[in-house]
């Protein structure tokens, strides 16, 4: 893998003495400033047709925090609070649950409200009492700048086989559905109109600037251009648990914090299945993209106890000790082990608690 992240107790001196931190993440291909707890990542998007996979591990402040009141199959109600007043109609929301269940660390996606109820949703999992956060979701134009600011190559065509494209994992993902909703960018001037310039969706070609974009997701980014591009994801860092929900064979994922994350102290070995016998032939994998974008490293978690060479730990397929391996930004998870789908709670660095 190249570079391994730096001890937690390095990086929470450097944090607290220095005030802010710079970490290179070479697999990554990504940079991390943090100060307090705002601060960007920088990363490379590489060229030629290459494919990225990267996640979003800086996020939105958060906007309303309290706890709720009652739920019912499809609301949430929090009696202090007039979601009407505190949320802009036609964002997407992200609601995080910090405390009061065990489904702490679940986001769910929000796009309706009423007074002190939110509205429409699915899946709930929250109980009365239970503690949460609200924070707006970054969208395609915020990442990426609503003039594709970022510089990925564009069409002059309004014709998504020419252009690079940014593939979002699909939450509908049912045949015949995609797996993938696929986002390019339209060069103003086209040959067509101005109704294809901008962002657009590579379906049905509606405008896809403000297409929300969830931090548990890992985002593939095909360059067709010949030069890597350089990308800046600013915003606050995540200090609670989050729920990575696995729910395809193949799942993409963002790791969701942006310094000092590693698989040793993820606490993903909670959640996927490991190998009793020491094989990834019966374990879930974990795929990290390579800096250069030529493919992934892929490690398991072995249960078997054979201390001192052999103790129970991560490890790489060629059965190098792997706990210090940093995680970067986005990842896969495969469902080698696991029959069903599960979620995947994620840890931040016990340092985090001081930011």
């Amino acid at each position: 893998m190249g570079l391994v992240a730096m001890k937690a107790a390095t990086l929470k001196k450097a944090a607290l003495g220095v005030g802010s931190l710079l970490l290179f993440c070479g697999p990554a291909s990504a940079q991390a400033v943090a100060s307090n707890a705002g601060g960007y990542e920088i990363h490379t998007i590489k060229g030629e047709g290459k494919f990225t996979l990267l996640g979003l591990r800086f996020h939105e402040p958060t906007v309303v925090s309290g706890t709720f009141d009652s739920q019912t199959a499809d609301s949430l109600t929090d009696d202090e609070v007039n979601f009407s007043t505190v949320l802009i109609p036609g964002k997407r929301y992200l609601v995080e649950i910090t405390g009061g269940t065990s489904s702490e660390g679940t986001v769910i996606e929000v796009d309706g409200w009423s007074g002190s109820d939110l509205t429409g949703l699915s899946d709930i999992v929250a109980d009365d009492a239970t503690d949460y956060t609200i924070r707006a979701a970054k969208t395609i134009g915020d990442v990426f700048g609503a003039d594709n600011e970022v510089g990925l190559k564009g069409s002059d065509n309004a014709d998504p086989s020419e252009a690079s494209v940014i593939y979002v994992p699909n939450p509908n993902n049912v045949p015949p559905e995609p797996p993938f909703i696929r986002v390019f960018y339209s060069n103003p001037g086209n040959m067509l109109s101005e109704d294809f310039e901008g962002w657009l969706d590579a379906e049905d070609f509606a405008d896809a600037t403000n297409f929300p974009l969830n931090y548990v997701d890992g985002i593939l980014i095909e360059e067709k251009g010949n030069d890597d591009l350089r990308l800046v994801v600013s915003g606050m860092v995540k200090i609670t648990s989050t729920n990575l929900p696995v729910s395809e064979v193949f799942t993409y994922l963002g790791t969701a914090y942006p310094v000092g994350a590693t698989l040793g102290n993820s606490g993903l070995e909670n959640s996927v299945t490991g190998s009793a016998t020491a094989t990834a032939l019966e374990a879930d994998i974990v795929y990290l993209p390579k800096a250069d974008a030529s493919g992934f490293e892929q490690y398991f978690y072995s249960t078997l106890n054979a201390p001192p060479d052999f103790p129970v730990g991560w490890y790489s397929l060629n059965f190098d000790p792997a706990d210090d391996v940093e995680l970067t930004s986005g990842m896969i998870i495969e469902r080698r082990g696991s029959q069903n789908v599960f979620n995947a709670p994620v840890d931040p660095p016990a340092f985090y608690s001081d930011l």
